[in-house]
């Protein structure tokens, strides 16, 4: 095919001819010195077009990674709003898998206590957001199960530290509601909360 015109953009450069036109990578337009005004078979343009895009995903995709960890799901649909191309963003992620990159047992570990012992939410708000990042739920509940207790033993202090301005009278039905309707949005469970605040109240008045 005939190249036309060659546009460079901040990421890559833009081959133009009579057809269509054809995202490559700097490296590789210097690697086969594609210039305007040659002739390059279709194939090798498209081979070209191919290999351009998967090594801008996968270099958008580790910088994603040095920022912060993804799970599998996560980092899929975080290159998919920007590439929009199923199998591409499929290849990347597969292949930081294999690469060691990517592991969400890794990740589900560390995420679980997390949230647990640093964002101090109860399980059933733990595994809504262990879910939502696209984890797999036995995988979710491998991790949470041996975090129940902890997730237990955090309440009265959640209680105080959330909620400490709001308990002040054991009477005040309306503040008790306020308090467990706050707990049970953390993810705590109504009878732990509720046995929680009882302890309070008399640990209060003594």
């Amino acid at each position: 095919m005939y190249i036309t015109e060659i546009i460079r953009t901040r990421a890559y450069y833009e081959v133009h001819t009579g057809d269509a036109v054809y995202e490559l990578d700097g490296s590789l337009m210097e690697q086969y010195a594609i210039k305007a005004g040659m002739h390059v078979p279709e194939e090798t343009l498209c081979t070209l077009h191919e290999q351009s895009r998967y090594r801008r995903g996968y270099r958008r995709a580790c910088h994603l990674l040095d920022e912060r960890d993804y799970s599998r799901t996560m980092l899929y649909r975080k290159l998919m709003q920007t590439y929009q191309d199923k199998a591409l963003c499929q290849k990347i992620v597969d292949a930081l898998t294999e690469e060691g990159y990517l592991n969400d047992r890794r990740y589900a570990e560390k995420l679980a206590e997390h949230l647990v012992e640093r964002k101090r939410y109860g399980i059933f708000r733990a595994r809504q957001e262990m879910l939502k990042r696209g984890l797999d739920k036995e995988l979710v509940e491998e991790f949470l199960a041996p975090l129940e207790e902890k997730a237990e033993e955090n309440i009265p202090e959640v209680l105080e530290r959330k909620y400490g301005r709001d308990l002040t009278d054991p009477d005040d039905l309306k503040a008790r509601k306020k308090v467990i309707a706050g707990m049970l949005r953390l993810g705590y469970d109504y009878r732990s909360v509720k046995n929680a605040i009882e302890d309070y109240f008399a640990d209060w008045e003594e």
